[in-house]
């Protein structure tokens, strides 16, 4: 544990004047007793740090808080703070470093803990997260004092730590749409579900279990027999989202910035697809990440692909199109493209998909609303190629103003 100190300035400063006072008062009356208090004040600085100097303290701590949180929700850090010492810390304060983008909703940083008896206490306080990725917790700073307050003692306690931070979705949803498959469009049968769904499917026998409210009486009528109505409810179609994060083509900087509206949109669309019952399929040159909705844990699998994007950093040297080639994706997958710069080969890429029978959407961040340069605009059909601008702010008033052209062609 480091440790440094420092003077209480203006303590050191009454007991100086009166050190110089008494002296100077014995020395002009002779008074022996003002000798002594004199030499007893020259003394209070250097056993008051004697004390701490040759009984030194010693402090440790333990920072509590859950490995992974949700973008905008609040959250609840706990320190365990303990010394160890001949003498009693009576005065100790803390002080937890934290990064800007996690803003504390209490009371200031710095603070003494709660039920502190001189050796043990815990100070609790909630942090909201104001950007999702690894945000880093420390150094903890503690400081104290010598039993007459003249000198401070402080450290810094390990070990720092680390919350993984994932997006929030917009929570707006849109109308559901049918379709289904696994990255694919299957047939018919394959798009549907027996029970009670929305869609009419037909009429079949009563059997012991079915709601009577299901019952299709002019059926029952004509055949003397219960019949029951029998409903289809239509599936989300999977989604493959592939977000480039290639070095050099996001720019802005916190959530003003090209890549964070871009992680933004592909965590609403995969919310909302996992939502309606598909799978998704996240693919960056970082790796790639796979929710089938209709697996034992898709809350598992849904986490993994979150915490991807939590750490989506453009800082790749391969192009997207390099992962994207490499993938056996079959005909009829339902694809959504995020990035801030075209690419010639990815472009090829794209209209042999779409000669697949691919449903396509590219959303282009445009760099120029962000303070950046132009860059060449990705080579697809107009009618596929959205535009997200700084103006379509996904966190002003709960993405009111980027809704629209998440619903546009769906």
């Amino acid at each position: 544990m480091g440790r440094k100190t420092s003077t209480s300035s203006i303590k050191a400063f009454v007991i100086t004047v009166a050190f110089i006072f008494l002296f100077t008062v014995a020395l002009l009356l002779d008074i022996q007793y003002l000798y002594f208090m004199a030499v007893m004040a020259a003394l209070i600085q250097p056993i008051a740090y004697g004390i701490v100097a040759l009984a030194p303290t010693s402090y440790a701590g333990q920072r509590r808080h859950v490995g992974s949180a949700v973008e905008g929700k609040p959250l609840r850090i706990t320190l365990e703070l303990s010394a160890k010492g001949r003498f009693p810390a009576t005065t100790l304060e803390v002080d937890e470093v934290l990064p800007a983008t996690l803003t504390r909703t209490d009371e200031p940083l710095v603070r003494k803990p709660e039920s502190w008896d001189g050796y043990s206490g815990t100070l609790t306080y909630t942090v909201e997260p104001l950007l999702r990725g690894v945000h880093t917790l420390g150094p903890t700073r503690v400081e104290t004092t010598d039993p007459l307050g003249l000198f401070s003692f402080s450290a810094d306690l390990a070990p720092v730590t680390e919350i993984i931070v994932h997006p929030s979705p917009l929570s707006v949803r849109v109308a559901q749409s049918g379709g289904e498959g696994r990255f694919g469009v299957r047939e018919r049968e394959g798009k549907a579900q027996r029970g009670d769904g929305l869609e009419f499917h037909g009429v079949r026998e009563y059997h012991p279990g079915d709601s009577l409210r299901r019952v299709h009486w002019r059926t029952t009528a004509r055949t003397g027999r219960l019949a029951v109505v029998e409903f289809e409810k239509a599936f989300e179609q999977d989604l493959v989202i592939a977000l480039d994060l290639k070095k050099g083509t996001h720019v802005g900087s916190g959530r003003e910035s090209t890549l964070e509206y871009a992680v933004k949109i592909a965590a609403t669309l995969a919310d909302r697809t996992m939502t309606r019952g598909g799978g998704v399929l996240l693919f960056t040159q970082n790796g790639k990440a796979a929710i089938d909705a209709r697996s034992s844990d898709p809350e598992a699998a849904r986490y993994r692909l979150f915490d991807q994007l939590a750490r989506a950093q453009a800082t790749a040297e391969t192009s997207l199109v390099t992962m994207l080639s490499a993938q056996q994706l079959r005909p009829g997958t339902r694809l959504v493209v995020l990035m801030a710069a075209g690419d010639p080969a990815l472009d090829q890429w794209l209209t042999r998909r779409l000669s697949l029978g691919d449903s396509l959407e590219v959303y282009y961040l445009d760099p120029l609303s962000f303070g950046g340069l132009g860059t060449r605009l990705p080579g697809v059909p107009p009618a596929l190629l959205k535009f997200v601008e700084k103006k379509h702010s996904p966190w002003e008033e709960g993405g009111k103003h980027l809704e629209p052209i998440l619903r546009e062609n769906r």
